[in-house]
């Protein structure tokens, strides 16, 4: 690798990170017409701000407003970990004003239920259900594992996202998509595949389960979605706004999550923040609030007693969620048995000592016997 670039990459987080700002750094390579990176760096200072000024100005008119930073931070990035200082002031005063994004809706209940009804293999269905009831991103679903999964009550399960990273942590699924998943699970080891703790979560598709296991990489995860929503017909021309889908295909689930966790009053707003991993986000007067990652850190459990209550509202077959309704009724039920049983035990105890007395003394006063017919009827009953 090239020195330039190895000082690029090994000045950035992660290796997701790198190949996202290589990207777009090599469409500035390119623009310019240079044959590596290296060649970039020997470049005049004063050439190269003319250069990167022209880029800009010749992306002003073929992208969004809103994506132009996202193609013009690596090139800084990278001339700046190889010691080139240009006049950044000056190419960031060329950036065009920002306009209102479009792709910012969330799927609805009806279109995911659209999505599985074109959903025609299990890998499919329960990676649909799997990113609408966990929110998580599709480039963190990548890189999970059998590990990374445990049961909770109710027929949910609990997902380690990021593990042993400083982004870690816990969110769940409902019990509609643990039982799709358990299917895709138990699916791939009758097709030959000997699943370990470190088997993928989702593997690409095979004409043989015991063959050797490949992740399902981001891109294949995001086409395998857009391919649906293509086929369903939730995707076509007519429904883009300024060239661009009102619904993105992956982070649509994701907001659909949020608002749902947010909207429900029994999950408090931190909790439902730290479900989709955020480190930041927005009060209701748009106030930047950071959350603590240091001392408040709710475990599992926690944040599960706030899940359960979004439960219905995140599940997406109706059959499934009219399931939940009834379990949720027969547990009321069941409390309400439970203290008319203790009520009783304790009416039992307090009758047992009057009648204990009543023997001491060897007759029953006047003032009894009201409380004695009493107990005669309850016991009758």
């Amino acid at each position: 690798m090239e020195r330039s670039l190895l000082l690029f990459q090994n000045s950035l987080k992660s290796e997701k990170s790198f190949e996202t700002y290589y990207k777009n750094l090599d469409l500035f390579r390119r623009f310019i017409k240079t044959d590596d990176f290296d060649s970039i760096t020997r470049t005049a200072h004063d050439k190269l701000q003319v250069l990167l000024e022209d880029y800009i100005m010749n992306l002003k008119g073929r992208i969004s407003p809103n994506t132009i930073p996202t193609y013009y931070f690596p090139i800084q990035t990278f001339l700046e970990t190889n010691d080139i200082d240009l006049k950044w002031k000056k190419i960031r005063r060329l950036f065009p004003a920002k306009v209102k994004r479009t792709g910012r809706e969330a799927w609805s209940t009806q279109d995911i239920k659209t999505m599985l009804g074109y959903s025609i293999n299990i890998r499919n269905r329960a990676l649909v259900l799997f990113l609408a009831s966990s929110g998580i991103r599709v480039g963190a679903l990548v890189d999970m594992k059998i590990r990374n999964l445990r049961d909770m009550p109710l027929g949910c399960k609990a997902i380690l996202v990021y593990e042993d990273s400083t982004e870690e942590y816990w969110t769940f699924i409902t019990p509609e998509a643990s039982e799709s998943l358990e299917r895709y699970i138990a699916k791939r080891k009758s097709d030959g595949e000997h699943i370990i703790p470190d088997s993928p979560l989702f593997r690409t598709k095979y004409a043989d389960g015991a063959s050797k296991v490949k992740k399902l990489s981001t891109k294949g995860a995001y086409e395998t979605v857009v391919r649906i929503l293509n086929t369903s017909g939730l995707r076509t021309q007519d429904v883009k706004k300024k060239g661009r889908f009102n619904k993105m295909p992956d982070h649509a689930f994701r907001k659909r999550f949020l608002t749902i966790l947010k909207s429900n009053p029994k999950i408090p707003t931190s909790q439902a923040e730290k479900m989709v991993g955020h480190q930041v986000y927005r009060d209701e007067d748009n106030n930047m609030v950071m959350l603590d990652s240091s001392y408040n850190v709710p475990t599992s459990e926690v944040l599960f007693n706030s899940y359960k209550h979004a439960i219905t509202d995140l599940t997406i077959d109706d059959y499934s969620r009219v399931k939940i309704k009834e379990t949720e009724i027969q547990k009321q039920y069941s409390v309400l048995d439970e203290e008319k049983q203790r009520h009783f035990e304790e009416k039992k105890k307090w009758y047992k000592t009057i009648l204990d007395r009543t023997r001491t003394k060897g007759e029953i006063p006047d003032w009894l016997r009201p409380v004695m017919d009493e107990m005669i009827q309850d016991f009758e009953s």
